[in-house]
């Protein structure tokens, strides 16, 4: 399993100096956000530094994006457009190891995502190509069906919204928050055996894992020891199951609570050296 970070939380450096400042730390992934890596490549001098970046580290390196946030010609054009500059500098560099998406409520259902999943593996090469919190329902599964088999496309399962459908308690509406009875029935305190099945039960592999703690009902991407989650179990859960995909946090300081630069690094420091007692125990 590959230790990594969500590092678009610590806008106090650039993402060059982001991906060298959290490799120095030990890491062997970080995970950029999508919309940033875009107008990141944008200019040529950064588009360098960051594929320069990523070979001296010698970290696996994801892209963390979104589908369209509504099936209108607008929003998909801006995705596509996306799409094709992460595709070039793909074809450059070759250092995207998964490029994963957010699914946007507004498209679950419909004429579905499975169109939009098709373009980026056509378009962007020589990666696994993997959509979050997809495929919590018959529909949802019914529009990557054809994509079984296809050893490029598989899943990222965020944990944290994870133990909030577990709990059942979430009152949001959205998908992604709310129970999924094929991944287990409601429970009040996930351990190890049910993180383990809800795992189990995807129906497309895991390349890739965030994980944020909260307060079992909404989404607060807190630190890994804050919160009501049982992070050891997760661990557990984890090494039982052999997961040998990039597991990434995404305790997000700044989002949910105030927690900005200096204080923001302490604070992922030690949540990162939590997990890695985690691990070991």
């Amino acid at each position: 399993m590959l230790q990594g970070l969500a590092i678009w939380h610590y806008p106090h450096r650039t993402m060059v100096d982001n991906i060298c400042y959290f490799a120095a730390l030990g890491l062997d992934s970080v995970s950029v956000h999508g919309a940033q890596f875009v107008n990141a490549i944008a200019d040529p001098a950064s588009s360098d530094a960051i594929a320069l970046a990523v070979r001296e580290t010698g970290v696996v390196f994801t892209v963390h994006y979104c589908l369209p946030r509504k099936h209108d010609p607008e929003a998909v054009a801006v995705f596509e457009a996306g799409i094709h500059v992460i595709a070039a500098w793909q074809k450059a560099h070759g250092s995207i190891s998964v490029l994963s998406f957010d699914v946007p409520q507004p498209i679950r259902d419909g004429i579905g995502i499975g169109s939009y999943v098709d373009f980026v593996l056509e378009i962007v090469p020589d990666c696994k190509v993997a959509v979050e919190d997809f495929g919590l329902n018959a529909t949802e599964r019914e529009q990557i069906a054809h994509l079984k088999g296809n050893d490029r496309f598989g899943y990222l399962v965020d944990i944290g919204h994870l133990f909030i459908r577990l709990r059942g308690r979430n009152q949001s509406g959205k998908t992604l928050f709310t129970h999924a009875p094929d991944e287990h029935p409601v429970c009040e305190a996930p351990d190890s055996s049910v993180f383990k099945a809800a795992f189990e039960s995807k129906k497309h592999p895991i390349f890739e894992m965030h994980l944020h703690n909260n307060d079992g009902v909404d989404d607060l991407h807190w630190f890994l020891e804050q919160g009501k989650m049982d992070v050891p179990a997760v661990a557990k859960a984890l090494q039982e199951m052999g997961f040998n995909g990039v597991m990434t946090v995404e305790s997000a300081p700044g989002f949910r609570f105030e927690c900005r630069g200096k204080d923001a690094d302490e604070g992922i420091g030690r949540t990162l050296e939590y997990w890695k007692k985690c691990c070991e125990i």
